[in-house]
């Protein structure tokens, strides 16, 4: 089964199974390659009654199917695939989630690793402008969803472009569009003021 290149989730309780970070990892490894629980165990570092846990709430979404059943010292062994490279979860579900504290969690840990990720680029973030800095990243990272993910819904499935090409056209349409995007252009400009000549 070769996966998707990407399924945007609408379902605001299938979307909550991303805020668990050991179900992000295991639709990554299985993006790759087919695995079994005890692959995935051997990978993660957890327990096979966690893993097993996951795979059947991931299974039950549908984000993942059981691609083929072996015998693994006389056990059967049941081999998962995720049904697409990438999972993006829709930015109309913000609003809906923000009331799920999980999500709300993992919605501010994502903002925070955006922020903690400037200074691999060498910016440095005044103490002063650290929470007006983070709700910008914020504000540009959702116009930029918005706008990928209606590159990704209008783009013809029967034309096979392959997952990085067919991503790396939607996100260079989408940076196209987000120039006429006001609210994105405000923020990347008051950002831009903030940082200086660091960006």
């Amino acid at each position: 089964m070769k996966p998707q290149p990407i399924i945007v989730i609408k379902d605001p309780e299938i979307a909550k199974l991303f805020s668990d970070q050991t179900r992000r990892k295991i639709l990554r490894y299985t993006a790759h390659r087919e695995m079994s629980a005890a692959d995935l165990v051997k990978e993660l570092g957890k327990n096979y009654s966690s893993i097993v846990y996951h795979l059947k709430q991931l299974e039950a979404a549908e984000l993942i199917v059981k691609t083929r059943t072996e015998v693994v010292q006389n056990k059967l062994q049941p081999f998962y695939r995720a049904k697409a490279w990438s999972f993006h979860v829709s930015y109309y579900l913000n609003e809906t989630l923000n009331e799920d504290e999980d999500y709300r969690a993992w919605q501010d840990s994502l903002t925070q690793r955006l922020f903690d990720g400037l200074k691999a680029y060498g910016i440095k973030v005044p103490e002063a402008d650290e929470e007006a800095v983070k709700e910008l990243l914020r504000t540009m990272y959702l116009r930029e969803l918005i706008e990928f993910e209606g590159r990704v819904e209008l783009r013809d499935p029967d034309v096979d472009l392959g997952f990085y090409i067919g991503r790396s056209l939607a996100k260079l349409v989408s940076q196209i569009r987000l120039l006429r995007d006001v609210e994105h252009r405000t923020a990347a400009e008051k950002l831009s003021l903030i940082l200086g000549e660091q960006v």
